[in-house]
């Protein structure tokens, strides 16, 4: 009864969703192994050893690892083991973590290791039949976390962080930011999440060659009219293509990455803060003197032709081959590894563009620390909570991190002079192809990104392989954006349907309308008429929705 119920339930859910909107359904009943109220699920079969850990949020009980072998379902990729090669499955590190755990992962349903709530994920909520961990952007599903929660598809974790998280619950004691971020506005939680160290908020801005740069006389642009000079000397001289980036980034809901060019002109796209005020740059009149300069140059072929339709790999290829001497590009590594393996290149990162020569940029790319995405739930189907609770607290051990982070010490990495270093001249010598490839070696030795954890400041993407990646790095972390962002904000069941309705043609229209200014086909004298239409279609009431979101975020 509990799955047919459950199943009518998200059948009417995902019918909303489709049309833009959720329903909040109410509780719907109890999940299988749980008590209702507590939430704490069955106990059996998970405790081999004991060993005492306490906690701020209570008393753990007595436990240590590995658990009494288990298996559980998760909605993650599935991993070809036939494809990794035998040199690398002594350090395979999923491998590595069910030794360690006792937990086997049954990869089921579609993956929401991304940004989560696709088609796919709907369709398998609407099945039914949920993954034990269910992974998924919990703060962008319709309705948001409460809702879900009341749709009986997630459980509340309050009392099963105090009862089996030690490591999680040390993770919100010690840090007020995150424990408010990954909280709903009464307290309630709900994943084991994603949490981003610092350094690891920014990865995405300017790179340039440098060689090129110093060819001509130039230095790393800081303003627009220094990147507008730049790319004028750049195409004088024989770029055979401008700037390049993807048409996407420049808008809300694609994690900011084109937010460095925007930062010349005094905001980003999409939902910003300013001295405790919600704002949304499309709206903003300075939006039109933005998209007046990108008008331009793409007009006179200083940036790429194939931007309003080009993908994140064409346009890093453009940069790595020399089609292009100027990106906008993902990864510190990206920028520094064509400098390191050309001979005559040499690369550099550049800063967001500020509005005026040698101010801060008030904007840039970042992420918040939590942003939602790669978040453990514990779905209502899992029967056995405690099991699924123990491993994920797992992931938040101190002396686990290295471990799925890095890798295996001597074969992903190294330790010299008290620094770790990825050179291969300090790694275990491996017969095998691609074992002379650290970037090989890291693919099957650590979990990467994408998975519930706290990351470690500055390892959740390449451990700076070069030298020069620091230096990129620095660059693309000077800016103000930390004032500017909005945090992991949640809205109430009817604000998230009205807004949900509303956003999808705000978001369907800007889209459509950005790209035909850009290149052309709709002139700059209708931009006003743009802006007017989506007042129209709402954009004051969204901005209304997300500041009381916002308000009362900040009364957490």
């Amino acid at each position: 009864m509990k799955k047919l119920s459950k199943l009518l339930v998200v059948l009417l859910a995902m019918a909303l969703v489709m049309c833009g909107c959720a329903s909040d359904t109410g509780d719907t009943g109890t999940a299988s192994g749980t008590t209702s109220g507590s939430s704490t699920g069955t106990t059996t079969g998970t405790t081999s050893g004991t060993t005492t850990g306490t906690t701020d949020a209570g008393t753990a009980d007595a436990f240590t690892y590995p658990m009494e072998p288990i298996t559980l379902s998760v909605n993650i990729d599935e991993v070809d083991r036939e494809s990794i090669p035998d040199w690398a499955l002594e350090y395979y590190i999923w491998d590595i973590v069910a030794e360690k755990t006792g937990v086997t992962l049954e990869r089921v349903g579609a993956s929401g290791q991304g940004g989560g709530n696709t088609e796919d994920i709907a369709l398998m909520i609407a099945s039914g039949e949920l993954p034990d961990i269910f992974i998924n952007n919990w703060l962008s599903y319709p309705g948001g976390p409460e809702a879900a929660i009341k749709q009986n598809l997630i459980l509340k974790l309050n009392d099963i962080y105090t009862q089996y998280a030690p490591n999680y619950s040390k993770v919100l004691a010690e840090n007020e930011r995150w424990a408010k971020d990954t909280a709903t506005d009464d307290g309630t939680y709900y994943v084991f999440p994603l949490l981003r160290a610092a350094r690891d908020q920014t990865f995405y801005g300017f790179g340039y060659r440098q060689d090129k740069l110093d060819e001509f006389g130039l230095t790393v642009p800081t303003t627009p009219d220094e990147l507008e000079n730049v790319l004028r000397v750049f195409q004088q001289n024989g770029a055979e293509c401008g700037l390049t980036f993807e048409y996407r980034f420049l808008f809300t809901g694609e994690q900011g990455y084109g937010t460095d060019l925007q930062s010349g002109f005094g905001l980003k796209s999409g939902f910003y803060v300013d001295e405790g005020k919600v704002h949304f740059g499309e709206a903003e009149p300075a939006y039109k003197d933005f998209i007046t300069w990108i008008n331009k140059l793409y007009t006179e072929g200083l940036i790429d032709p194939d931007m309003p339709s080009i993908d994140k790999a064409t346009s890093l290829a453009k940069f790595s081959n020399g089609t292009s001497w100027a990106a906008l590009i993902m990864s510190t590594i990206n920028v520094a590894e064509p400098g390191e393996i050309n001979d005559g290149w040499d690369t550099v990162g550049g800063p967001a563009l500020a509005t005026a020569k040698g101010e801060t940029p008030q904007f840039g790319h970042m992420q918040n620390s939590y942003a939602g995405n790669a978040s453990a739930a514990i779905s209502t189907d899992c029967e056995n909570v405690e099991a699924a609770a123990r491993y994920l607290d797992w992931f938040y051990g101190e002396d686990n991190l290295a471990t799925y982070q890095h890798g295996v010490e001597g074969f992903a990495y190294a330790i010299v002079d008290g620094e770790y270093t990825r050179a291969m001249e300090h790694l275990i010598p491996i017969e095998g192809e691609g074992a002379d490839q650290v970037k090989t070696r890291m693919s099957y030795s650590h979990i990467g990104t994408n998975w519930p954890m706290k990351m470690l400041d500055g390892m959740s993407h390449d451990l700076e392989m070069y030298d020069s990646q620091k230096q990129i790095g620095e660059a693309w972390r000077a800016h103000n954006m930390a004032e500017h962002i909005l945090p992991p904000v949640t809205m109430t069941q009817d604000e998230a349907n009205e807004y949900a309705m509303l956003f999808t043609d705000i978001d369907t229209y800007m889209r459509e309308q950005i790209a035909m200014f850009i290149i052309g086909t709709r002139p700059m004298t209708e931009f006003d008429d743009f802006q007017n239409t989506l007042k129209q279609l709402g954009v004051d009431r969204v901005i209304e929705i997300q500041q009381a979101a916002y308000d009362r975020y900040l009364a957490r």
